[in-house]
């Protein structure tokens, strides 16, 4: 049981590295558009007379937002050409469930976004001369892991969004940069107005993210880093849970009508 399960997860995610691989918009998202604004945030920074840009807000950021940014519009756009290709009818007519199906893709897709953090980590190593001695490790691994979680988790909300009305497909599309500003992806959290600091707040990523920026400035206070971990944890399985439940209820309105329409 166990083997055909992760024969499924690496042939669905074999697939989807193969698409977002061969997909030039994904490229873009996952490299050249985190490069711009890391770029911007470099020559403001120079501006404001600093000698080298902030490691864990004009680097590392670049590459958090490259990761959101693909997840957004790989996750919400696999349901739009499985139903253009003439896929969609095999995936919800298939043993396997559809929510196992995007559950996976979905993974994948963070996964894939990890590229561009890691470029952002090998630029600031070997072009900037940063030095990571002060980084506390296993802090910024377990936040660094729950960004990932948390993503998937908003990532699968996002695709069954789509599939509950095909008219979200237009909302969607305003998540990416919203959602940037408010979780604090490329500046302190706290220089937000306090309204602003509260939509965050529901967020899991908002609070990974603040767990892997005190590791990397080198924070030790555990309590601290609990604190960050127990609300990234508890709101990505609210949104799991709420994606859940909205699956059920297409999969529902599919066996009543026969319809396929509904996704």
């Amino acid at each position: 049981m166990i083997g055909r399960m992760l024969r499924l997860f690496w042939r669905q995610m074999n697939v989807q590295l193969q698409i977002r691989t061969f997909n030039l918009y994904t490229l873009l998202l996952l490299f050249v558009q985190p490069f711009v604004f890391s770029a911007v945030g470099m020559v403001l920074s120079q501006v404001a007379g600093n000698q080298k840009p902030d490691l864990v807000y004009t680097v590392i950021g670049g590459g958090i937002l490259g990761m959101w940014s693909g997840l957004v519009f790989s996750s919400t756009f696999d349901i739009g050409r499985d139903r253009r290709d003439g896929t969609l009818e095999f995936i919800i007519g298939s043993p396997t469930p559809y929510s196992v199906v995007e559950a996976v893709r979905t993974l994948t897709n963070v996964l894939t976004g990890l590229v561009s953090l890691l470029a952002a980590f090998l630029v600031a190593v070997l072009v900037f001369d940063y030095t990571l001695d002060q980084v506390q490790v296993l802090p910024a691994l377990v936040s660094l892991l729950l960004i990932v979680a948390g993503m998937w988790a908003i990532g699968v909300f996002l695709a069954n969004f789509l599939v509950w009305s095909r008219l979200s497909g237009s909302i969607v599309e305003f998540f990416e940069f919203p959602v940037a500003v408010v979780c604090g992806f490329m500046y302190p959290i706290r220089i937000l107005p306090e309204w602003m600091q509260a939509i965050s707040a529901v967020f899991p990523i908002r609070w990974a993210l603040e767990g892997l920026q005190a590791a990397l400035y080198g924070v030790s206070d555990m309590n601290f880093y609990a604190g960050r971990w127990g609300m990234a944890l508890a709101l990505g399985l609210l949104f799991w849970l709420t994606a859940h439940w909205m699956e059920r209820k297409v999969h529902d309105l599919i066996r009543v009508s026969g319809e396929m329409s509904s996704i």
